[in-house]
């Protein structure tokens, strides 16, 4: 059974990411596994860290009633740390046949940041693509016409 390990994150682009790895794992009779990936809490943080983990089980409960609703198989898991790295190294753990995530959006404003930042950290997916050992599906946010 192949497994699909996407990223669900609560954005409307990891939505339709969603809907691409549920197309193509009920296509294939394959397993999700839904990845909620939450950046290190602060010191500052640490004392609300129960309301930060609430808000990544209800994303991820959300994208696993949609699964169950189309009879595609799932399994959920909750990480911290940096994005890019705690994909790849989900990917290879769980023997993860394929990745899916979102683009980012990419407002003029998000394209400037991005090209003085890409140097220092590069792009998630960029990084992903580069470091994951399984293909890479980065999915386009749906435009509008």
């Amino acid at each position: 059974m192949p497994r699909f390990l996407v990223v669900v994150d609560g954005t409307a682009e990891a939505a339709v990411a969603l809907d691409k790895a549920m197309d193509v794992a009920a296509a294939a009779g394959g397993e999700l596994i839904l990845l909620g990936v939450e950046r290190e809490p602060s010191a500052w943080e640490l004392h609300r860290r129960k309301r930060f983990q609430g808000v990544a089980n209800e994303m991820l409960a959300r994208a696993n009633s949609s699964a169950a609703a189309r009879g595609i198989r799932t399994s959920t898991r909750v990480e911290q740390g940096d994005k890019a790295d705690v994909i790849t190294h989900i990917a290879g753990q769980e023997r993860c046949d394929q990745i899916f995530v979102a683009e980012a959006r990419s407002t003029f404003t998000d394209r400037l940041i991005s090209a003085f930042t890409a140097a220092c950290t590069g792009r998630i997916a960029e990084r992903v693509i580069s470091d994951a050992g399984v293909p890479v599906t980065v999915v386009a946010p749906k435009t509008k016409r």
